[in-house]
């Protein structure tokens, strides 16, 4: 920042001479002179960049002291810019034109970054600000940010909280988005514990409720475990709960073409601008299509932002094209199965959860060009899911009978 600053001031470079070039440097720096950039030349004198206000200070010191001469030797920034075009009318003329303009759109949306939403699409909530008015090209003056917030928690009942930060043509929307209202326990809704998966049972431990099953016995899915009647004194209904463990059995299986085509870059690569100016795109080449028969295309966007973060609504696209043939490349039947059973067994860690692994086998066949891998494996897992009764089943339970 302090380097725009001192462009658009203007500064100079500057040469001191004297005996002693130091001596010079230290009456500069007793005096209050602002410089930086000091350098010493060859021959001995003292080179610094000033600003025009120390530059005049400068002059003064020098006057005074006697001790050394000061020369510029080099002059930046829009005072001598705009001196050198003080002839040229048409050239003014166009600068202060482009300043107008540029002045101008900062009173417009050029940009809006939404951030803090996880599960909320930003293209969701880019449309309900679409309908609420507000959009790229929208003047910032014209949204009222507190009533566009409030109606905003109406067209997205998902957000808890919306607030709109203006800052000159880029407007930053935060949200932040309700959470799910956790299950409560209610011990008074009659629950059952079923199985959700098939099995045989090696240990079962009931917290609430009559268990109705015992280790051993072979159960499948949607089988009654934990009962929420408890037939005790005169019966009741309750809150059934409990953890069951049981030997589960898997057979997964996964295949993989042993020559598959792959990608070879031959290092050629183009690349292709164009502008966005307003929402419409202008392209900067004349040739469309790919420029290749074979090729990635990587396409970035830059905004144009000036000094302090506003945005202009212009925007560069960068389109880069990267050739690349095709091979056909054939993989080692080792490797193929090696890759293939690491899958399975994360498979099949994520399907047992908190459970544990009691043995595994993995057989590999190939076929038609194909290699399969089928993973057999014993486990041990939680197989217990808790679930309200239908009104049919607390009928049941009271009664005494069976569960359909």
């Amino acid at each position: 920042m302090g380097k725009i600053m001192n462009s658009l001031r203007g500064w100079a470079r500057v040469e001191l001479r004297c005996r002693y070039s130091e001596r010079a440097v230290n009456i500069c720096a007793r005096n209050h002179v602002e410089f930086w950039d000091l350098k010493r030349t060859p021959d001995g004198a003292a080179q610094m960049s000033v600003s025009l206000p120390s530059y005049v200070k400068l002059r003064q010191v020098a006057r005074d002291s006697g001790t050394f001469t000061v020369k510029i030797v080099g002059r930046r920034g829009a005072p001598f810019f705009l001196w050198r075009l003080r002839r040229r009318y048409a050239l003014l003329a166009g600068l202060a034109l482009c300043v107008a303009l540029i002045g101008l759109s900062s009173i417009f949306v050029w940009q809006i970054d939404v951030t803090g939403n996880e599960t909320v699409p930003s293209s969701e909530i880019l449309a309900a600000l679409k309908n609420e008015g507000v959009d790229i090209g929208t003047c910032v003056l014209n949204i009222a940010e507190s009533q566009i917030a409030n109606r905003m928690l109406l067209r997205i009942p998902e957000l808890s909280f919306i607030a709109l930060n203006n800052h000159g043509s880029r407007i930053e929307v935060l949200v932040r988005e309700k959470r799910p209202v956790p299950e409560l326990y209610d011990p008074d809704t009659p629950t059952g514990v079923f199985a959700r998966k098939a099995g045989i049972i090696t240990g079962i431990t009931a917290l609430e409720g009559w268990k109705t099953v015992n280790e051993g016995d072979a159960v499948d899915v949607g089988d009654e475990l934990i009962s929420s009647y408890v037939p005790l004194g005169t019966g009741a209904l309750t809150h059934a709960q409990g953890r069951i463990l049981a030997r589960t059995w898997y057979e997964l299986s996964l295949k993989m073409p042993l020559e598959a085509r792959r990608k070879v870059y031959t290092g050629e690569n183009s690349t292709r601008y164009s502008l966005i100016l307003g929402g419409k795109r202008i392209n900067l080449y004349f040739m469309g299509g790919n420029p290749y028969a074979g090729c990635d295309k990587i396409t970035t966007y830059d905004k144009l932002t000036l000094p302090g973060g506003a945005v202009l609504p212009v925007t560069l696209v960068r389109d880069r094209f990267d050739e690349y043939t095709t091979e056909y490349a054939v993989m080692d039947r080792e490797d193929a199965v090696r890759i293939l059973s690491a899958r399975l067994m994360e498979m099949l860690e994520a399907e047992i959860g908190d459970g544990w692994i009691v043995s595994s086998e993995t057989e590999s066949r190939s076929e038609n060009g194909l290699v399969t891998v089928t993973l057999r494996a014993e486990c041990v897992e939680e197989i217990g899911q808790e679930r309200a009764l239908t009104e049919e089943e607390i009928a049941a339970e009271r009664a005494g009978q069976p569960q359909p």
